[in-house]
């Protein structure tokens, strides 16, 4: 490992003047030569360690552990810049992701995670359930999943989209003989509807909700006790279709087509362990 005692006192001034505009007027250099230094120290560490906004810089994850060794005897900051390199090797570390709940049970998912799993049996994976755009750089994850509806906390993210899915109404045969008969979207004003926040934009403003939840497991569940229709992803009813635990509602509608979107941070300090991750993404879910 390559590291430059220059670049890592050039990180250190950046920091401390809060901007690597100040830090090269302090130093009497050009802007341009500090930027291409710290990036060079990125580049050697393999991790991203300053977020650049067009007022400040803010530390990452990274850069704030980099910050903290710098003020460390030698010997540790050695240790330490190793740890850091390692990050960025196959054999160890861990992965972040963020996943909605919905898709944490699924067998797409689960075969995901196990294959990964087999070949980084050394990786700790961490994943937590998240409906709504995490910031990526600041709460160090390295991926999320998001339905397409979802605004993205950041725009200079990598974005790319995944798994193109349909929803439809479905109800159990035992709540349709029970309440009215239904032939138009117009009828559906006298029942319980059950959907979910992403999905709620398709559906006719005026027609009432009895229920929005993110989880879709509880609408179908819903749906097959016979406590409303509910409107949910193909996907993930056609187990109870097939069972005949539920039936398709206006069967002839087809609504907007709907994708996940697999989000990064940037493509350029990706390890080779998150590039498997995401290839494993778009083999199973494309």
């Amino acid at each position: 490992m390559n590291i430059s005692l220059d670049d890592l006192y050039l990180f250190t001034q950046t920091v401390m003047h809060g901007g690597i505009s100040a830090a090269a007027n302090v130093q009497k250099m050009q802007r341009s030569k500090v930027s291409r230094r710290l990036q060079e120290l990125e580049k050697a560490l393999g991790c991203q360690l300053l977020i650049r906004t067009t007022r400040s810089i803010e530390l990452t994850e990274q850069g704030q552990r980099l910050l903290e060794l710098v003020g460390q005897p030698m010997t540790h900051l050695q240790q330490g810049l190793a740890v850091m390199s390692e990050y960025n090797q196959p054999s160890g570390g861990k992965v972040r992701l963020a996943i909605p709940s919905a898709l944490m049970t699924s067998a797409a998912f689960n075969a995901i995670i196990s294959q990964f799993s087999q070949r980084f049996p050394s990786v700790s994976l961490e994943i937590e359930n998240h409906q709504q755009s995490v910031d990526l750089r600041r709460q160090a994850f390295d991926l999320q999943l998001l339905p397409d509806g979802a605004k993205v906390s950041d725009d200079s993210y990598v974005q790319f989209s995944l798994l193109p899915y349909r929803s439809h109404l479905v109800a159990s045969k035992a709540y349709l003989a029970k309440h009215p008969a239904i032939h138009c979207l117009e009828d559906l004003r006298q029942h319980r509807l059950l959907t979910n926040r992403y999905n709620a934009d398709l559906l006719d403003p005026s027609l009432p909700l009895a229920l929005k939840s993110d989880d879709l497991h509880l609408l179908r569940a819903m749906a097959i006790a016979g406590q409303g229709i509910a409107f949910i992803p193909q996907v993930h009813s056609k187990p109870a279709l097939e069972e005949g635990n539920l039936v398709a509602v206006l069967p002839h509608l087809i609504h907007a087509k709907q994708h996940l979107t697999l989000i990064y941070p940037s493509a350029l300090y990706l390890p080779e362990k998150v590039k498997v991750l995401i290839e494993l993404f778009r083999e199973k879910f494309q």
